[in-house]
């Protein structure tokens, strides 16, 4: 990036900015302070959440084929719709109201108010009652003439008929009822539930014109709240008939900008950033990485001055997606749905697609390796095609034996996360290295070589491999200086006892954190391992659950058990396979790479709606 200032004659500069917004090219800086207090440029983001908020409302309604255009104008549109909303909700509290006091009436059936009055004008008093089954006493029936009405939930209702002025003293609860009648509040439930069937309809035949107009709206709110932004941001001199901007712009525009300045009547000036810049990020990748940005930025996108791990934790989550989903058959399914749909899908939606294949090509080679397809243990069957195949695939039966009884998929698991840190860790002093100067990343390495070091003197007698003396006097120099460097170089520039101190701390941490990000990474074979076997069990169900059913009825019953349960399966496996990569990757690579994010994005001062 570079860093773009300008200072423009106060007669020039909105149409300056006009010609600058339809560039496209220039971030402006923005002054967070003035921003904030700026209550037109608050209200109008406000404006932008609301109607984000409501296309996401839109977007959950029913498809209707008959699309209706909305009853107001662009002005009036988001208050329109929300009104409809506002009203539902006010339906839908009503109805919790009148339900509960038209449920007072089930106990007592069907009575009429007005015979009541009629009776009780004639003198009589009637009175309503509730108590405990146990509780009724048999001789308020001859006492007061109690008739038992109902009896509900271990409850006794209960009516007494006396003649005008006598006392009703019982150990009842007195049943009050609502001021509206049975039928009012039937009545009241009945409009109410049609007004909010009628709004639903509404609002399903008005979704896509909705949608399509909020979006517009929404872009124009944008621009509005753009260019105050930019006012926010000006400075102004020379009683306030110069005003000052500053900006940013990608490095290979900046000769197309130095060209059109050049034609304006603004002082302009280039410079690099100084590292107490708050510089925007755009990322750059290539075509296969950038399918991965979507994740890198659902947690914070990098500083300028720090690297991009985009393209470094891309193999790595298409792996471990692969191998939490862990099935050939499942695999095949998300590649063919994306590249069915990602034929004919939008370019905003094209990316995910084509990152859908990815990860679906990676859990067929997956579950091609393990020996799993649609929940079938491929090295269990007995089909004669597979015969010269089934002693490869990388199951315990298979390999358990040279692995001391472990499943190779768990060793495999841990390997590549001890690959993922080490790995993190030489990013972390590439960044280091950038950042302060490489004496600030020797002992970063240093703990790089000790760890892969150590794992060849430990690891390789374990496997039984024999080390030959001299290598092995080699690997503990090698070993010995990287211990140097951790102790005796870990903060250059401070004295050799701080440096020692820091490096036992150091020590303890990585002894401790290492151990539990490595362990982590068991969690890829737990659930790869955990969704094969549950779609085995729903195999195995469809089968032996039907056995000895007819023909027909069993093909049906094994149809609908192995749709709903792999179904099932399929989608906790879905939620798996994203959920544990993505904590992978943003807990342990992130901590060991030293990732610190906070980078803002680069969204250059633009024209956003086409007149």
């Amino acid at each position: 990036m570079m860093k773009l200032s300008l200072l423009i004659f106060y007669k020039e500069y909105q149409t300056f900015l006009g010609e600058l917004r339809e560039k496209g090219m220039v971030h402006i800086h923005e002054n967070t302070e003035r921003s904030a207090e700026d209550t037109d440029l608050q209200a109008k983001l406000m404006l932008i959440k609301r109607a984000g908020e409501m296309i996401t409302h839109m977007q959950s309604r029913n498809d209707v084929e008959q699309i209706e255009k909305v009853k107001a104008d662009d002005e009036h549109l988001l208050e329109y719709l929300e009104g409809l909303y506002n009203r539902q909700e006010q339906i839908d509290q009503q109805l919790v109201g009148l339900e509960k006091d038209y449920a007072a009436y089930r106990p007592w059936g069907q009575f009429s108010r007005e015979k009541i009055q009629k009776l009780e004008a004639a003198g009589w008093e009637f009175h309503f009652f509730s108590v405990a089954e146990q509780k009724f006493q048999p001789e308020w029936e001859a006492t007061y003439d109690a008739v038992v009405i109902s009896e509900m939930m271990g409850q006794k209702y209960f009516v007494t008929v006396t003649p005008a002025g006598m006392k009703v003293e019982l150990e009842a609860d007195p049943y009050i009822f609502p001021q509206a009648t049975q039928d009012e509040l039937k009545k009241q439930i009945k409009g109410l539930r049609e007004e909010s069937v009628k709004i639903g309809e509404e609002l399903d035949a008005i979704s896509q014109d909705a949608i399509a107009r909020l979006k517009k709206y929404r872009l124009q709110i944008t621009e509005m709240a753009d260019k105050l932004k930019v006012e926010d941001a000006v400075q102004t001199f020379v009683d306030e008939k110069v005003i000052a901007l500053e900006g940013w712009i990608p490095v290979e525009k900046e000769a197309e900008m130095r060209s059109f300045l050049e034609t304006k009547d603004v002082y302009f000036e280039f410079t690099r950033p100084t590292p107490e810049d708050d510089v925007p990020v755009q990322l750059k990748n290539s075509a296969y990485s950038r399918l991965f940005e979507p994740v890198t930025k659902m947690f914070a996108l990098p500083q300028y001055k720090e690297l991009d791990l985009t393209p470094f934790l891309a193999p790595f989550f298409m792996l471990f997606f692969g191998m939490c989903m862990g099935d050939g058959g499942y695999g095949l399914i998300i590649w063919l749905v994306c590249f069915i749909i990602g034929r004919k899908a939008s370019p905003a939606i094209k990316g995910y697609l084509v990152l859908g294949q990815y990860l679906g090509l990676m859990t067929v080679v997956v579950g091609l390796l393990t020996g799993s397809f649609f929940g079938i243990a491929l090295d269990s069957v007995e089909w004669p095609w597979l015969a010269g195949v089934k002693s490869l695939f990388l199951t315990e039966a298979n390999y358990g034996k040279y692995l001391g009884g472990y499943n190779p998929m768990m060793i495999i698991a841990v390997a590549v996360g001890i690959i993922q840190i080490l790995y993190g860790m030489c990013l972390n002093a590439a960044r280091l290295t950038k950042q302060f100067g490489f004496k600030y990343a020797v002992s970063t390495l240093g703990w790089v070589g000790a760890i892969i070091l150590l794992g060849v003197l430990i690891g390789l007698p374990m496997l039984k491999v024999v080390i030959p003396e001299v290598l092995k006097y080699v690997l503990y120099v090698l070993l010995g200086l990287c211990a140097l460097t951790i102790y005796f170089y870990n903060s250059p520039g401070k004295g050799v006892f701080t440096n020692f101190g820091s490096g036992l701390w150091g020590t303890y941490n990585m002894a401790t954190g290492l151990l539990g990000d490595t362990l982590s990474y068991i969690r890829l074979f737990a659930i790869g391992l955990t969704g094969s076997i549950l779609g085995g069990v729903f195999n195995t169900l469809a089968f032996q659950l039907t056995d000895g059913l007819p023909a027909v009825v069993k093909f049906i019953a094994v149809f609908l058990i192995l749709i709903i349960g792999h179904s099932i399966n399929f989608g906790l496996c879905m939620i798996s396979s994203f959920v544990h990569p993505m904590r992978l990757t943003f807990v342990e690579f992130y901590k060991n790479a030293g990732f610190e994010g906070g980078g803002k994005q680069y969204e250059p001062f633009r024209k956003k709606v086409n007149d």
